[in-house]
């Protein structure tokens, strides 16, 4: 049970890293430790399912309530404190680099790992720089709309996953980040409605559920999410064992960069019009070292 619910809370943190542009989760996931850990049980799953499915569920459990419940909570801290909502990142990422470098280090360093660390670095710049294209007026439920929505999830989740570019930052890209934060709104509204009927003996309100416009989106974003992820997880377990050290320091120049990019982004600042106050500059800083100090503790700790 404690190691089931330690992988729960970590699922939730990763959650709720990957709806904030310009946070990865992969980078979380390397963060809390359980990174190699996750690649090695998505591509083993069905050689050794009771194992792996002990580890995934709550991983995944975490990771779906990280993302609905925390939702409306973190765009209420974006909203009224987003330096100091966003810097608690910026310090569990940070407090993280110790321990990566010392894995990256572990089977002897070459100098071109600094030079492939400084180019992975300058990759998250670029894309950082690319500018999100907009919304489609054309949001209907369509044979188009559904491919797209498909699509979208599978570039999403490899984003998610690989540690330093952030999963949200891609939809934003995309013009489907709003549409998809929206409907988890929408559905957590969706969900009151169908508990009340459902205690009120109405059972066909679930098969009502499975109807909405907010669930039907949701659904085929998680089906792209997946897909995506069983993909791209292929290529990062057979780096890591090949070119052990060398993807870990891709890993720390990606990191690296996630770092500038969300302090060079926008959003951590949307809270102010012009002027930050000192009270949230304080407040930053205390979420910064609360983060770093989570972190650290967090990369002593062992599963």
């Amino acid at each position: 049970m404690n190691s089931f619910f330690n992988l729960f809370l970590k699922g939730i943190f990763v959650g709720i890293a990957n709806i904030i542009p310009g946070v990865s989760g992969g980078t979380i996931a390397v963060v809390l430790r359980i990174f190699d850990e996750m690649i090695e049980a998505i591509n083993n799953f069905f050689k050794q399912p009771k194992k792996y499915f002990k580890f995934l569920l709550p991983l995944a459990l975490g990771g779906v309530i990280g993302i609905l419940i925390f939702s409306k909570l973190l765009e209420f801290c974006l909203t009224k404190e987003s330096l100091a909502t966003n810097l608690f990142f910026v310090g569990l990422v940070a407090g993280s680099i110790p321990l990566i470098y010392s894995q990256a280090k572990k089977n002897g360093v070459k100098p071109y790992y600094f030079l492939v660390s400084i180019i992975s670095f300058g990759i998250v710049i670029l894309v950082s720089l690319i500018k999100p294209t907009g919304i489609s007026s054309d949001n209907s439920i369509n044979l188009y709309f559904i491919f797209r929505i498909l699509v979208s999830g599978i570039i999403a989740s490899s984003a998610m996953v690989i540690p330093g570019i952030s999963g949200s930052f891609v939809l934003v890209l995309l013009g489907l980040y709003n549409i998809i934060l929206t409907s988890i709104s929408d559905f957590l509204d969706v969900i009151k409605v169908t508990l009340k009927e459902i205690f009120e003996g109405n059972l066909y309100a679930i098969l009502d559920m499975l109807k909405t416009e907010s669930f039907i989106i949701l659904f085929l974003t998680g089906i792209g999410i997946l897909l995506g992820i069983i993909l791209i997880s292929k290529v990062i377990e057979t780096l890591l064992k090949k070119a052990f050290s060398l993807t870990y320091f891709i890993i720390l120049g990606l990191i690296f960069g996630s770092i500038f990019v969300i302090f060079k982004d926008p959003i951590t600042y949307q809270s102010y019009n012009e002027n930050i106050p000192i009270f949230s500059i304080i407040l930053a800083i205390i979420t910064l070292v609360l983060g770093f100090f989570i972190s650290l503790k967090l990369s002593k700790n062992k599963e």
